[in-house]
């Protein structure tokens, strides 16, 4: 029985050494997922790289049959496994795949696009990603978007973000650090509990400090008013002195810094 999810996957492979206009390359994506397919079905085999062997060489030998209808279509692939490398960067497709995703894709080449469990590459997403711009569950990047935790220049998260603007809903770290829970830098805004050289939450702590509870060096602007210094232990029961409860990070985080 033919396996979709390694045809697919080593026809993605394929392609990924063509360099062609978008038309000329969904035609050609057609006419390869065919080929393939038609070959492993012949062969009484389901792994294609059984069958026809590297892409790389599939790719080169398909352009050349291919040269008079295809002449604009370029190979951009290199040999040797499943690597491509030239003056204009590298790329990098394992062989083992999940659901039909490459469990690792690697993709130096300016603005190319890493697409794999593991995607490291200009622009990459995967369940793990780093790149310039990377979209994941982990993500590390020049901007960085990311379900879990987000690390980059720019960086959001749905959970925890570190970055020089960090956007998150429970935690953000950062230079500019704006979140729903707690929130980290030199500017913190937060609904809940801000720490920075400015903040502003309903527990406020920082250099400027503004929220329903404020705990300042500077400026405090808010309903309970704390001057620092003071130990952590005070601060931490001032603040209980005057809320229901206290984040248990938040804390931990006050007893680490006072």
């Amino acid at each position: 029985m033919i396996d979709e999810k390694k045809i697919k996957a080593y026809c993605r492979a394929v392609m990924m050494r063509i360099l062609a206009d978008r038309e000329t390359k969904k035609r050609m994506e057609r006419e390869v997922l065919s080929m393939v397919r038609d070959r492993v079905f012949d062969s009484g085999r389901n792994d294609p790289y059984e069958v026809l062997g590297d892409p790389s060489v599939f790719a080169r030998e398909y352009l050349d049959e291919m040269r008079t209808i295809y002449p604009k279509a370029r190979y951009i692939g290199g040999g040797g496994g499943r690597t491509t490398g030239r003056s204009y960067g590298y790329e990098y497709t394992s062989k083992t795949t999940v659901m039909g995703i490459p469990l690792v894709h690697i993709n130096t080449r300016p603005l190319g696009l890493a697409k794999g469990i593991i995607a490291i590459g200009s622009v990459a997403v995967g369940v793990i990603s780093l790149g310039g711009i990377s979209l994941g569950v982990i993500s590390l990047g020049g901007i960085s978007l990311a379900l879990s935790l987000s690390l980059g220049g720019v960086s959001a998260s749905l959970w925890v973000a570190f970055g020089g603007l960090a956007v998150a809903l429970y935690m953000a770290v950062g230079g500019l650090a704006i979140a729903y829970d707690i929130a980290i830098g030199g500017a913190a805004l937060a609904k809940n509990y801000a720490l920075g050289g400015f903040a502003s939450a309903r527990v406020a702590i920082g250099g400027e400090a503004r929220g329903i509870i404020a705990v300042y060096y500077q400026k405090g602007l808010g309903d309970y008013l704390l001057r620092l210094p003071a130990t952590a232990h005070q601060i931490v029961g001032f603040i209980t002195s005057k809320t229901e409860g206290i984040s248990g990070l938040f804390e931990w985080i006050i007893r680490l810094l006072f």
